[in-house]
């Protein structure tokens, strides 16, 4: 555009000499030649940085390279390259045979698992039925020591009984044996007298005396077999001390023994529920194990990630396809979205903004006018990029081309056609400065509208 004003100048210079308006002389030129700097010059400058215009741009779309998850034997081929396909359409199946295999060995080892858990579950409900009757068990021991300490301390109170009673009855013998011996003395002195002097003491004394004597020996007589009686009590109660005490002694032992009994009960049953842990931890693995053979399986068949279309796309029947990110079976075009990206030199986007209107012509499609709108100036560059390295940079290979890109995107009130990726075009921004110069711009980019049909590019 430029080389065009600078043409029509000098056209315009060159008819006022012809026409002899002006005289050849060097004043005259000189102010032409200055007023042609001001003139191209200044709406040249304020043109760039006010309505800047590149024919450095491309359409962009974002590109999947086709790695399968899982490695084996193309089995199917279903896609055509260059062909619009949808998302979910089936690219290229593989042999499933071994992931199938893997699939159902995985599944029986779950259900050998979940039998082991119910195993494992039923052996914890009978330890539990163990530790219960354990528990029950203890309680009757318990119980029945209780009993024997009972019988043992009324066994102790039999003993204390008799041996109270021997105290007594030895008290009465003795009390009984002095009467006794008294009943003797007076029957004595009685029969003495009747002998000596039969009129001393009358027949009835004697009687009474001979009577009471023999009173007392029946009284010393039942003393002693009292005393007899108390012994053999006495000895009772130690016999049954001695039974009630071994049979403390019993009860302790089977006390003993169920207590033994109820811990390794309990002993029991936390192995078993441990038992049940490891029974539900294979059977989470062998759930997990099956998951993976499912996703396996499932990724035998390679299906679009997106609307769109595959490119390089060479793989056959019988291909062998590794999950190597290097060795891709092909490249998807995604077509759902179409990004345009324009270059420009640093300086030329002072002025633009998110937001400014756009122009631009594609060179797949001469005669049609874009519009659009910034969406972002790209703040970085790879000039600026040190990757991480063993060697210290070269400062002579530090610098910038300076340019930067700017994203474009395209207004949907308009007919946009199916763009290919990498297309070319020119682009002009319209920015809120320098609006006069902006018709040169809108000139320019409709030149190159019409020029894409005779020029190529």
């Amino acid at each position: 555009m430029i080389a065009f004003m600078l043409t029509i100048y000098v056209a315009v210079v060159v008819l006022l000499f012809k026409m002899k308006l002006v005289k050849p002389n060097p004043y005259p030129i000189a102010l032409i030649l200055v007023a042609g700097i001001f003139v191209i010059g200044g709406p040249a400058v304020a043109w760039t940085l006010s309505a800047p215009v590149s024919p450095r741009v491309v359409t962009t779309q974002y590109v999947v390279q086709l790695v399968p998850y899982v490695k084996g034997q193309v089995a199917k081929v279903h896609a055509q390259a260059n062909v619009p396909m949808k998302k979910g359409d089936l690219l290229l199946e593989i042999n499933p045979t071994p992931y199938q295999n893997a699939l159902d060995q995985a599944t029986a080892q779950l259900q050998a698992s979940r039998e082991g858990l119910k195993q494992a579950e039923a052996g914890v409900d009978v330890a539990k039925a163990s530790v219960a009757s354990a528990a029950a068990g203890v309680q009757q021991a318990t119980a029945a020591v209780g009993q024997s300490k009972a019988v043992v301390s009324n066994a102790l109170a039999s003993i204390k009984r008799a041996k109270a009673g021997i105290a007594s009855a030895e008290a009465g013998v003795t009390k009984a044996k002095a009467a006794d011996d008294l009943a003797k003395t007076e029957e004595q002195i009685a029969v003495n007298l009747q002998k000596t002097d039969a009129g001393a003491i009358s027949a009835l004394r004697v009687t009474q005396s001979v009577q009471s004597r023999q009173a007392a020996d029946a009284a010393l007589q039942a003393a002693e077999t009292g005393v007899n009686e108390a012994q053999a009590a006495l000895l009772q109660a130690e016999a049954g001390l001695s039974q009630s005490q071994a049979a403390e002694q019993q009860a302790a032992a089977g006390l003993v023994a169920a207590q033994a009994v109820q811990q390794q009960a309990d002993a029991s049953e936390s192995q078993a529920m441990l038992g049940v842990k490891i029974a539900a931890s294979k059977v989470q693995a062998a759930e997990a194990q099956v998951s993976d053979a499912q996703f396996n399986l499932g990724q035998c068949k390679m299906l679009a990630p997106a609307d769109g279309y595959v490119v390089n796309w060479t793989v056959q029947e019988g291909t062998m396809l590794v999950p190597v990110p290097l060795a891709a079976a092909g490249t998807f075009i995604n077509t759902e979205q179409t990004f345009i990206v324009a270059s420009y030199p640093q300086n030329w986007l002072m002025n633009v903004e998110s937001g400014d209107d756009v122009e631009l012509v594609l060179n797949p499609f001469p005669g049609r006018l874009f519009k659009g709108k910034v969406d972002q100036v790209i703040p970085a560059t790879g000039e600026g990029q040190f990757d991480p390295s063993k060697s210290v940079p070269l400062a002579s290979q530090v610098g910038s081309h300076g340019f930067l890109a700017v994203k474009i995107l395209l207004d949907q009130d308009q007919t946009i056609p199916s763009l290919p990726l990498g297309a070319g075009g020119t682009v002009a921004i319209y920015t809120d400065h320098g609006k006069p110069v902006h018709i040169i711009s809108k000139v320019a980019i409709r030149m190159q509208k019409w020029l894409l049909y005779i020029i190529p590019s």
